[in-house]
């Protein structure tokens, strides 16, 4: 795929993973952007939405999205939580950060994991696609349930952090 230099419009020259230069040597970094993606939780359930649109159109999806302009990790989680499910939540802890792909964009997935506090449980924006789906945190959906491949990382964190959670009780 052809860059092109945000300073002057020339085509770029690649001169690693995420820096390309132009002829006029202005650098153009590829960072990534971030976003806030949440593990909502009632007892030992987990809340999913399905997904209404591409990529992934159909799959189990987690609540979460890019961060706005000033705004902060956990602010955009509360945000992105409340948009596309209707509901509350309470962050409870801070379970890691993922690294991804989202349509030729670099991410870093930033995830944390929230109770669920209040209020009535509306799919919305990009989980509009069905209703939505409480998994037991002992069955997390597979591979082909689920939307991207990051998802099964954060849930073997998610499984350790519960285990861990769970023996301290």
């Amino acid at each position: 795929m052809d860059r092109y230099c945000t300073k002057c419009g020339h085509l770029t020259i690649k001169q690693s993973d995420n820096l390309y230069v132009c002829d006029q040597d202005h650098q153009n970094w590829i960072n990534a952007v971030p976003g806030a993606t949440v593990y909502v939780m009632q007892d030992d359930k987990v809340l999913f939405g399905i997904r209404n649109i591409e990529p992934h159109k159909g799959k189990l999806n987690l609540p979460g999205g890019f961060l706005d302009y000033d705004e902060t990790a956990e602010q955009a989680a509360i945000r992105e939580v409340k948009e596309e499910l209707g509901i509350d939540i309470k962050l409870t802890s801070f379970l890691g950060t993922y690294t991804d792909d989202y349509e030729g964009r670099p991410t870093i997935n930033i995830m944390f994991i929230a109770q669920y506090t209040g209020g009535t449980i509306v799919p919305s924006d990009d989980l509009n696609g069905g209703e939505i789906v409480w998994r037991d945190i002992q069955d997390l959906p597979t591979r082909d349930e689920i939307g991207w491949n990051w998802y099964i990382a954060a849930q073997e964190d998610l499984l350790k952090w519960w285990q861990k959670s769970n023996s301290a009780s």
